[in-house]
């Protein structure tokens, strides 16, 4: 059984290439595109639950403790980059 996050996904896959209901505009290149959005949907997903990780500024300034807040920037730095990465990878721009 699919996940329902990625049943989502799917489903917006399927609704914004025609390829939805099934049968309907069922074409190679319809299935195609559906092939890229819902890959393209999966990344992008990661993405935001990645950037969802990062400490607020305002959050990481309240800490008195210097070694704390260096830690806490360097790890948003560190998710910052990584996202960045798997744009690359996976060759996503939006």
């Amino acid at each position: 059984m699919m996940n329902e996050r990625i049943r989502k996904l799917w489903d917006e896959a399927a609704e914004s290439t025609a390829a939805y209901p099934s049968g309907q505009n069922n074409s190679w290149e319809t299935q195609v595109n559906f092939m890229e959005k819902f890959a393209q949907l999966i990344v992008m997903k990661c993405v935001e639950v990645a950037l969802d990780e990062r400490i607020a500024k305002e959050e990481i300034d309240k800490s008195d403790d210097i070694e704390d807040r260096c830690y806490l920037r360097g790890n948003n730095g560190g998710i910052v980059d990584a996202v960045i990465a798997i744009k690359q990878h996976f060759g996503v721009e939006e």
